[in-house]
């Protein structure tokens, strides 16, 4: 499969990407280049924001957590039928994202398709030896220093 856009005139490239859609207009496009038939359909439903009991005001850097949480969970329910475990937002919902980071981050480290899922683990079962004290200060020096290591955070 092609990535999306190449070889076909007028179409959604990398480079034109955010100046000519939305992201509904680009999955319509997707499925359209891919001769799905409910294209124009996508297309021309009217968005609507759920209101879920989870819903946050103040966390914006969770999206991913929600995202795979929603992906994990969604059964085709209607929203306001939907439970996906999470309480509304609060200390308690932080310590449950907090516990959903790590569990996904685990998933994608130690994951098969993963070529240094071996090496990852063999640092996990390492880390686990170690005194709490020592895990707690390694933890939080990495916290303390992600800016000269990932300046992006």
């Amino acid at each position: 499969m092609e990535p999306m856009g190449v070889g076909i005139p007028g179409a959604i490239t990398p480079q034109n990407m955010a100046t000519r859609a939305s992201n509904k207009t680009l999955f319509a496009h997707h499925l359209k280049l891919y001769g799905h038939n409910k294209h124009a359909s996508i297309r021309k439903v009217k968005p609507r924001i759920a209101s879920l009991k989870w819903k946050t005001k103040n966390n914006f850097i969770d999206c991913g957590v929600f995202t795979m949480l929603h992906m994990d969970n969604y059964t085709g329910e209607a929203p306001g039928k939907w439970d996906c475990g999470l309480v509304a937002e609060s200390k308690e919902q932080s310590d449950q994202l907090r516990v959903l980071r790590f569990k996904f981050a685990t998933k994608i480290l130690l994951h098969k398709v993963n070529v240094h899922a071996g090496r990852m683990y063999e640092l996990a079962l390492e880390f686990d030896k170690l005194p709490p004290g020592e895990k707690l200060t390694i933890i939080l020096s990495a916290v303390r220093n992600r800016d000269a290591r990932d300046p992006k955070f």
